[in-house]
């Protein structure tokens, strides 16, 4: 077997079990969030921390496998990130699982950009459109695929049965690193950019903590100023580190490649508002639909099955045609796709929402690979490494800030319209007369008292009234992201396909290295 299709297998399974975990939590949190007695915006750390932390590490990917060797590196990640996903399933409390999450994304994050670059650097320029794209079925179908997995687990076993299907993938993940791909030379007396991982680590943690903070507190409070206005000094320092640094971590003179930058963009808009749905969809249609988690999951498949078919296609006409005849069209697709979520409330259908979530899945197919695809083949084969690094750690920080976002712009709305709604449905108000007289004849029929159904009846009408202003609260939500999408039709436009002579080169000709001892 060629080493490439080696380096394939071994990133395949790897980043799938990485990139499953990203979503796996989103249909269990609910349940998460009864279990563990705590709110919205406490439970959505488990799945952005484990996203920043992702984020944090992979700046690290070039220093360690130059130091370690890619085979140790991969394996010891591979181990690390199954180690934290059985910890988290055994968790105590919130805090014990947000901190067994922050585990497994060490662990895991690094997996990605080594193995990328891998793939890159072994395939010829002519095929990385069609290789990709196979590569690419788990960056995008693993997932949506996560939330139909965890349905299916949370409502048979239980939601800590979500992270054990890990433990074997892990496991062969582990066996095929230390068998199929090269050792390569260790590097001695290389310099570490701390100045650039602490400036970075800390700036980009800071303003998380922000988002996680407004709910509380409120945009303008003085906290949450303060701590943006920290990140930014923070990360401001840390673009000037880096542009003046000899061997960054992440060198942001990348983004100097314009053709890199636009597809950059196209690729983080579709990737952010991909992680953004599928953590709002599962709250939908359990918290405000009341349905279960497997009902959840199934109906979130059919955007699973869409996406993953759209994918292949997607890289041959991508090979065949180049980006705008099939990012734009994707583009457009999920914009319209966001807009008919924004209509969405409780009387929606399962046959139109599963309508929606199908050309939404095949918009991101269209829209995702090709451009990240673009991305990656701009760049000599010298720089594939920190190409991929950069474009993994934005890939991560994008869903991961997006999720804190829309989380806190949800609750805030949902508090707008409640306390909206609460001043028009009163005790004189039509809706609540007529919700008192009903009750008071139930009542009567079992023989309560007036004061009881009185009470029955305020207890009705404030979930009438917490129901409405949380579906009204998604509907907005969702209109951002609309709005976040067509943002990405001016880059869209500018995209064009390198030449061959710009594109990287396959190294798979090359001698593999002597395992370092």
């Amino acid at each position: 077997m060629a080493y490439k299709w080696k380096v394939l297998i071994v990133m395949v399974v790897a980043s799938f079990m990485v990139l499953l975990d990203t979503t796996v939590v989103n249909v269990a949190l609910p349940t998460i969030m009864n279990d563990f007695k705590t709110n919205l915006a406490k439970a959505q750390l488990v799945i952005t921390m484990y996203l920043l932390a992702i984020a944090l590490v992979i700046p690290l990917t070039g220093y360690l496998s130059d130091r370690i060797g890619t085979q140790r590196l991969f394996t010891y990640c591979i181990a690390g990130f199954t180690i934290g996903a059985a910890l988290s399933s055994i968790s105590w409390d919130i805090n014990s699982l947000i901190f067994f999450r922050i585990i497994q994304g060490i662990g895991g994050g690094i997996i990605m950009p080594l193995g990328i670059a891998l793939v890159f650097r072994s395939v010829a320029r002519e095929e990385q459109g069609t290789m990709i794209a196979i590569a690419g079925v788990p960056i995008v179908l693993a997932p949506v695929l996560g939330p139909i997995l965890s349905g299916f687990l949370v409502e048979s076993v239980g939601w800590r049965f979500i992270w054990l299907p890990h433990i074997p993938i892990g496991i062969l993940g582990v066996v095929l690193a230390r068998t199929q791909l090269r050792e390569t030379e260790r590097v001695a007396n290389l310099t570490f950019d701390y100045k650039g991982f602490i400036l970075a680590g800390f700036g980009f943690s800071v303003a998380l903590i922000a988002l996680t903070r407004v709910t509380q507190d409120g945009w303008t409070s003085t906290p949450v100023l303060g701590l943006f206005l920290l990140s930014a000094i923070s990360l401001i320092g840390w673009v000037f580190v880096e542009l003046r640094e000899k061997t960054p971590l992440l060198d942001l003179r990348i983004f100097k490649n314009f053709t890199y930058t636009m597809a950059a963009i196209v690729y983080f808009v579709s990737t952010l508002i991909m992680f953004a749905a599928l953590f709002l969809l599962p709250v939908f249609l359990q918290s405000v639909r009341g349905l279960s988690p497997i009902q959840t999951g199934l109906l979130l498949m059919p955007e699973a099955i869409a996406l993953g078919v759209t994918i292949l296609v997607a890289g041959r006409l991508y090979d065949k045609v180049g980006p705008i005849p099939v990012i734009v069209p994707g583009l457009l697709g999920l914009a319209y796709s966001m807009w008919m979520l924004h209509g969405l409330d409780v009387t929606t259908s399962d046959a139109d929402l599963v309508k929606i979530l199908i050309l939404r899945g095949a918009s991101m197919g269209m829209m995702a690979l090709p451009a990240f695809t673009l991305a990656m083949s701009v760049h000599p084969i010298e720089s594939l490494a920190r190409a991929s690094a950069l474009t993994n750690v934005l890939r991560q920080l994008f869903p991961a800030f997006g999720i804190a976002l829309f989380a806190t712009l949800l609750q805030t709305r949902t508090a707008f319209h409640f306390s909206n709604l609460a001043q028009t449905i009163t005790p004189d108000s039509l809706e609540a007369v007529q919700v008192l007289s009903r009750l008071k004849e139930v009542a009567g029929q079992f023989g309560a008292s007036e004061a009881v159904a009185n009470q029955a009846a305020i207890g009705v009408l404030n979930g009438i009234v917490q129901q409405r202003a949380a579906v009204s609260a998604f509907q907005d939500v969702f209109l951002i992201a609309t709005g976040i999408v067509l943002l990405g039709l001016i880059p869209s436009l500018l995209l064009r396909k390198p030449k061959p002579s710009e594109q990287a080169s396959p190294v798979s000709a090359t001698p593999a290295a002597e395992p370092a001892d």
